[in-house]
């Protein structure tokens, strides 16, 4: 394994605003003593639980984890050196400092609400569910997927490919490798959201069937059809996650909204600035001015 520069490491854990809690990995294996404080291997598994994955694979050997321990010690080596030094009592580092415990607080604290806002029972969603049967509705739709070109002949050349054996999937790769050629898996798709010249060749296609070059405005289309679905319901257990997450969505915001309507309603709050009206709004308190001569528009004539 390639050794990691230790400052490398050391900007990594600034970068990811990563540390330790307060009292946090007290218990466990002591790795090393700094002036009489203990490091112990839960600090260091949990120092890495913000790093950046790229960083995090330093651990996966013993001289990795050496590393890692070091990067440690040098990081709270010259944490210690800067308290020293009072840089955290600077005007600029203070208020960098104040700004992100505000952020830290907040983040927490929504994450407190948000955990508790109110869940919703299977009858509830069910109720929900049968009160709006339009929107569970859906068309015809076919699963697709499709491989863009610009020329017609490395279309053929493809549809010629495929037909002959290679896996569609296989051909997608390289397609998708080639710079001016697109491949994508479109999942499925219904009428009326799709190019009319894609979509009729798509819905005319048996499941399993390769086909083209289709013409439209974006290239030339060689496409596989998967499967078909005919138009129908979507049925409740199959709704039930999106309108879960849609309800469990509105119960936060509500839950959001109620914590900050109580928050003003115990605060005595003063705003005092007047944000300026557009270019020509009279200043609040003064008399519009005087119309001049040749104006079309008074006033009270409003336009």
């Amino acid at each position: 394994m390639r050794k990691m520069p230790v400052l490398f490491v050391i900007f990594a854990f600034v970068a990811s605003a990563c540390g330790s809690a307060p009292g946090s990995g007290q218990q466990g294996k002591v790795l090393a003593v700094v002036d009489g404080q203990p490091l112990t291997e839960a600090a260091l598994l949990k120092e890495a639980e913000s790093l950046p994955p790229y960083v995090r694979t330093i651990l996966e050997t013993a001289q990795g984890r050496a590393q890692f321990l070091e990067s440690v010690i040098t990081r709270d080596l010259m944490m210690r050196e800067a308290l020293r030094r009072g840089i955290d009592r600077r005007p600029e580092v203070a208020d960098r400092i104040a700004m992100a415990r505000k952020s830290i607080v907040l983040e927490a604290l929504l994450r407190d609400v948000a955990e508790k806002a109110p869940g919703l029972s299977d009858a509830a969603l069910r109720k929900i569910y049968d009160a709006n049967p339009s929107l569970h509705q859906v068309g015809e739709r076919v699963r697709v997927s499709h491989m863009l070109f610009r020329d017609k002949g490395r279309a053929l050349q493809i549809l010629g490919r495929a037909k002959a054996g290679e896996p569609f999937e296989s051909l997608m790769k390289e397609v998708a490798a080639t710079n001016g050629e697109v491949a994508a898996d479109l999942g499925e798709i219904e009428r009326g959201n799709f190019v009319k010249e894609f979509e009729v060749a798509a819905f005319a296609a048996t499941p399993g069937e390769v086909t083209g070059p289709i013409k439209t405005t974006y290239g030339y289309h060689v496409i596989k059809v998967y499967a078909k679905s005919p138009a129908g319901t979507i049925s409740f257990e199959e709704m039930k996650p999106k309108l879960l997450a849609e309800q469990r969505e509105q119960a936060q915001r509500d839950a959001f909204e109620g914590l900050i309507a109580d928050l003003r309603k115990q605060a005595t709050v003063r705003v005092l600035y007047k944000p300026e009206g557009p270019p020509g709004t009279p200043a609040p308190g003064t008399a519009p001015a005087a119309p001049k001569a040749g104006d079309r528009t008074l006033p009270s004539q409003g336009k």
